[in-house]
């Protein structure tokens, strides 16, 4: 993706925001927008001022590190039993605040690409409502490469991994919750470009369906080619593509766009469309659709008026 730094203003706002419904959105926000901005610098003032402002205000923040004494334990030992509760343990079962310390010594003792792909095997075992645990992580792995990495402020560092605890521990350490039913492993996955059609046709709540397919695509790079068929196949089931009786949400408009068409729907949809975190994230995605599959424009314009309107198609 690209990065301009044109918005590094909005970092600490993004590293201090935490999650009022389920999972935080603000770094998968912060890279949308720069992306954004890199590929369409031209859209108005207005525009970025607004998206600016829903990353500093949509999310409850923090002041700074959650409970910083934590991070000096050496280990966490049951006196009675001797018994030593590592990382794993702790994360496993979403106990906080001390999965903020168990999450450190995690990532001190593998590192963090190791840690996310670690995330990554559990995310793809068994796909969950609105693709989450795939576009979110995907998120947190870049914006560690553009932001995390190379800077030397010990603070944000912290400050990054207690947001990365956060998720991880709502979305992996409780059970079922959420999950939905995974394709058969033994089902041949079809291809990204027949899966990108189904996400466009049927886009679920604020375009996640999109979301996830192109923060998938984004996560491909890290993962080998079993891993690669396994996202496919959560995909599929995500989407409705298992399902040949699944009706489609979103139909073809049957007028063709350029370019200018879409920036002023663009415009269009952050003026006027629902105030939410997602308009970031969903204008990127169709934009990169818009981009990367142009055989689709006209189902990638329709979506764009579908959630001006509506949250929901």
């Amino acid at each position: 993706m690209l990065n301009t730094k044109q918005f590094v203003n909005l970092i600490p706002y993004v590293l201090r925001s935490v999650p009022y419904i389920h999972q935080s959105h603000t770094c998968k926000a912060y890279c949308a927008l720069e992306q954004l901005f890199a590929l369409k610098p031209h859209l108005p003032d207005d525009v970025w001022t607004y998206c600016a402002s829903i990353i500093t205000d949509d999310e409850p923040k923090v002041k700074g590190v959650m409970i910083p004494e934590l991070m000096g334990i050496e280990r966490v030992v049951d006196h009675t039993s001797g018994r030593n509760f590592g990382p794993d343990w702790i994360l496993g079962r979403g106990l906080m605040p001390l999965s903020y310390w168990a999450m450190h010594k995690k990532v001190e003792q593998q590192g963090f690409e190791a840690v996310v792909k670690e995330y990554i095997d559990k995310a793809l075992a068994q796909p969950r409502f609105l693709g989450h645990e795939i576009s979110i992580l995907s998120a947190a792995w870049r914006f560690y490469q553009d932001v995390v990495v190379g800077d030397s402020d010990e603070e944000r560092q912290v400050l990054f991994l207690q947001r990365f605890t956060e998720f991880v521990t709502v979305t992996f350490a409780h059970g079922d919750q959420g999950v939905i039913e995974h394709c058969a492993l033994g089902k041949a996955p079809i291809s990204e470009a027949e899966l990108l059609p189904q996400a466009l046709c049927n886009p679920g709540f604020f375009g996640h369906h999109i979301l996830a397919f192109v923060w998938g695509n984004r996560m491909r790079p890290l993962l080998n080619q079993e891993q690669q068929e396994q996202l496919s196949l959560s995909q599929m089931s995500l989407f409705g593509a298992a399902d040949v009786q699944e009706a489609s949400k979103v139909c073809p408009l049957d007028v063709e766009w350029d370019d200018h068409d879409f920036d002023v729907h663009l415009t269009e949809f952050f003026r006027n469309g629902p105030k939410n975190i997602h308009q970031i994230t969903l204008a990127e995605a169709l934009l990169w659709c818009w981009s990367n599959a142009q055989e689709h424009r006209r189902l990638i314009a329709a979506n764009l008026l579908c959630f001006t309107k509506a949250t929901l198609p």
